[in-house]
């Protein structure tokens, strides 16, 4: 049941991750299946909290504006894409497996994040599971 902390994302997101491992796995269409499967109030919500805005595309690096590399501190970056709520929610089912928390098999209970800082660490950490 999904409350003021946290999101429900299905709980087939789970295997998808262990899917997308392999090589054969078409990156993106994994990415666009699992975040899709988020309730788009869940995306909004995630969105005004960091005071960021969700685009459907990851935005290039390019020489005139370098809002969106990655060495911009994370609280001056303004927008978020589909591949860092995949990255966001893989590294938050990661932790909590590590933890030992389980969730039912139907859904995963993620919570929001707390602000972009957060958000950024944990969007780095999921890129740095390999999970894809």
């Amino acid at each position: 049941m999904e409350s003021n902390r946290t999101f429900v994302v299905p709980g087939t997101f789970r295997e998808v991750l262990k899917e997308s491992s392999s090589k054969t796995c078409d990156l993106m269409a994994t990415i666009d299946s699992c975040v899709s499967s988020i309730h788009p109030e869940a995306i909004q919500k995630i969105a005004t909290g960091l005071g960021m805005s969700f685009v459907p595309h990851k935005e290039k690096e390019s020489e005139v504006c370098f809002i969106n590399s990655e060495e911009v501190r994370p609280e001056f970056k303004l927008s978020f894409a589909p591949v860092d709520v995949f990255h966001y929610v893989s590294a938050m089912v990661k932790e909590q497996e590590c933890n030992g928390i389980s969730s039912t098999n139907d859904e995963l209970l993620i919570p929001y994040p707390k602000d972009a800082v957060e958000f950024w660490e944990r969007v780095k950490k999921g890129e740095e599971n390999k999970v894809h």
